[in-house]
């Protein structure tokens, strides 16, 4: 499959409980509809999304002949009322009901939801033999897992066949980095998620923010280690290059990074995210990105 090198992620697409002040389904509509024009074609969701209003609302806004040429990535284990359901007898059917929500008959990608590790070792489960079975019926056309560490990125080239990932990776969260790499030599593809490191790297953020909502999570304490880490981070950029065009095109930097997803809840932050990828950082902007990780980050403390 060929997608585009930005992606969009739909999480935050249209207005819920877990996004209380994001667009309403007309304007998700629009934006998916914007993003398709400016020539994004790969999009991922999950049933969970938006107390399950993204499938929906992308059924919608994929309707009228949109679907062809677009790349539909969603999930399994992870349900729209907050709960969990990895019986591999169930897979079947939360693929079906998400593909008819999105109004299609087949879906490009499904992957494990940030699974437990006994669903995600292959070697001890039957979720890969069942999506396998799947693919080869035409139901979906690739599958694999949406991962937060190195070590499960292993764990799916080793015991799977899969052909996908989605890794969590982000100018201040690269312990992936050198997993990625491996995927890549392995000819699987990789989506890049929380790439913005849920907001932060968006510039919008300081030591000064109060977080309600889902980022309510976040201690004072933390808020002051994000804010002087992003300050860092503004540092090492080039000239006229905003924090999060360089968080952007610092991983699109990596060789084995297919497309990256950042969540847009405008049209104007759409365009502003594909923008970013139009032009490189300089190799030893990216060199010192990376020793920055190396030397200053202490990836466990950045929960996202």
């Amino acid at each position: 499959m060929n997608v585009s090198e930005i992606g969009l992620g739909a999480w935050q697409l249209v207005q819920s409980s877990q996004w209380p002040d994001g667009p309403d389904e007309r304007e998700a509509v629009r934006l998916v509809h914007a993003a398709l024009a400016a020539g994004v074609t790969l999009i991922d969701t999950a049933p969970g999304y938006a107390d399950g209003r993204s499938e929906t609302v992308l059924g919608v806004a994929l309707g009228n002949g949109r679907r062809d040429g677009v790349v539909v990535c969603t999930k399994f284990g992870h349900l729209a009322d907050g709960t969990s359901n990895w019986d591999p007898s169930s897979i079947e059917a939360s693929v079906l009901a998400s593909a008819r929500r999105m109004g299609t008959d087949y879906l490009d990608i499904v992957l494990l939801h940030s699974p437990p590790p006994e669903v995600l070792d292959g070697d001890h489960s039957e979720h890969y033999g069942v999506l396998e079975a799947l693919k080869q019926r035409g139901v979906i056309r690739a599958y694999g897992a949406s991962v937060d560490w190195s070590a499960d990125v292993d764990t799916v080239l080793k015991t799977s066949a899969s052909e996908a990932l989605e890794v969590r990776m982000s100018a201040l969260f690269q312990e992936t980095w050198p997993a990625v790499e491996r995927a890549r030599t392995r000819g699987v593809g990789t989506i890049i998620k929380v790439p913005l490191e849920s907001g932060w790297l968006s510039g919008r953020y300081s030591a000064d923010t109060v977080f309600g909502g889902v980022r309510s999570r976040w201690s004072r304490d933390d808020i002051a280690l994000r804010a002087g880490l992003v300050d860092e981070f503004r540092s090492l950029l080039p000239e006229g290059v905003s924090v999060p065009q360089g968080a952007l095109r610092f991983l699109l930097a990596h060789d084995g990074v297919s497309t990256v997803i950042p969540g847009a809840r405008t049209i104007d932050l759409l365009h502003d995210s594909i923008a970013a990828a139009a032009q490189p950082l300089p190799a030893e902007t990216v060199a010192a990105i990376r020793g920055f990780s190396a030397h200053r980050i202490q990836t466990g403390h950045l929960d996202w």
